[in-house]
């Protein structure tokens, strides 16, 4: 758990439902990791997420991409000694 796990619990607490669907269930989980991390700067930018049943485990990947990194306008470089 991390720095952003504080407001994920929060989201799952006030979600959280006896016999969610699989969908429902998907949706708590990315809203709950999106709340985590939009509450801290430190925090990933995508979802991933794993469904744990009996008899299977599927682990989904880039589920949702909540901050993508924006591209560079330019390259910017600096001579040495330019901050002295």
């Amino acid at each position: 758990m991390g720095s952003g796990s504080l407001t994920a619990m929060a989201v799952f607490e006030n979600g959280w439902k006896v016999n969610l669907s699989r969908e429902d269930a998907l949706r708590l989980v990315k809203d709950a990791i999106a709340a985590g991390i939009f509450n801290d700067p430190g925090s990933g930018s995508n979802i991933d997420a794993c469904i744990i049943t009996a008899n299977h485990t599927e682990m989904l990947r880039n589920v949702e991409m909540t901050n993508e990194r924006a591209k560079k306008e330019k390259s910017y470089g600096f001579r040495r000694g330019t901050t002295e």
